[in-house]
């Protein structure tokens, strides 16, 4: 768990962990940030009523989400690794005893994922799945390692990750980093016999709140450190799927909505979204594929 400013929320975020029902030993690792509200007073009580359970690691400056993500990460000694930030929480009290059976006993995966569903700041839910039916589905090693994201917050994966390359620490977000180096130790399987977790939309949200313009941006910058990831260690396939997908995510946005206002704006915009839909359908019919994983 990484948390920062999350005051209203990290009890029932830590309450919802303390519940789980399993046949094995599991242990809460709080990354906490140098909150500037309750939040570490609040870590610290559960930690010293739970010390069996709970290992706190304080920080006395604020690190940011991604170096805060890998030293709690870095921080967990157990054979199989879960994630649930301090704004949110899980609903399923044997959530990690199935993901657990089904990794133990399906050792070609290297993570299981379920359903979220997006609630309020007082845990109204809004909407009954944060991502579409397509996005709910097994995954390959391929689809995984070129950035398909699984919902972090019902993630549970195996411990393979020893240590994380220099380009994570750069990327402003680190799902997609972390599920796109998952994908080089197996595929990955979405679970639908698990009440949804509750991911949370409140005014101090770090995503859920920013306008496109900024998660386009976020999204574009981890995109550019995974190219150069992947530039680095030689595996060019991936590296030059990740620059494509750089160059589309620009060629599918709209550069006209700030720039050129009013009617000519939009007639331009329009003549963009025929360009893209032909493209879109030529690419569809070509197919463009990297290749398979290495063994």
């Amino acid at each position: 768990m990484i948390t920062y400013n999350h005051e209203p929320y990290v009890r029932q975020a830590i309450e919802s962990i303390l519940q789980q029902k399993t046949t094995f030993k599991i242990e809460l690792v709080i990354g906490e940030d140098c909150s500037t509200d309750s939040t570490r007073f609040i870590c610290e009580e559960y930690a010293l009523s739970h010390p069996d359970v709970i290992k706190l690691l304080p920080s006395e400056k604020n690190l940011g989400i991604t170096p805060n993500l890998i030293r709690t990460l870095l921080a967990c000694s157990g054979d199989f690794i879960a994630l649930c930030e301090g704004d949110d929480y899980w609903t399923d009290p044997l959530k990690l005893q199935k993901q657990v059976d089904f990794l133990e006993a399906n050792p070609d995966y290297v993570a299981c994922y379920h359903q979220v569903m997006v609630v309020d700041a007082d845990g109204n839910k809004v909407q009954s799945s944060k991502n579409s039916f397509l996005h709910n589905c097994d995954l390959t090693q391929e689809e995984l390692i070129m950035g398909r994201v699984m919902s972090t917050l019902s993630l549970c994966y195996r411990n393979v990750i020893t240590e994380f390359p220099e380009e994570f620490y750069k990327s402003p977000t680190g799902d997609n980093f972390l599920c796109s180096l998952l994908g080089n130790y197996g595929k990955a399987k979405f679970l639908k016999d698990i009440k949804p977790s509750a991911y949370r939309m409140h005014a101090g949200g770090s995503w859920s709140l920013q306008d496109d313009d900024k998660k386009k941006m976020t999204l574009l910058l981890s995109y550019f450190w995974l190219w150069q990831y992947y530039a680095r260690i030689g595996k060019t396939e991936y590296a030059h799927g990740y620059y494509r997908k750089i160059l589309l995510e620009g060629f599918y946005s709209n550069p006209f909505r700030t720039l050129v206002p009013g009617l000519l704006g939009r007639a331009e915009w329009i003549i963009v979204k025929a360009i893209r839909r032909g493209f879109r359908l030529m690419r569809n019919l070509v197919g463009i594929r990297g290749s398979s994983v290495p063994k």
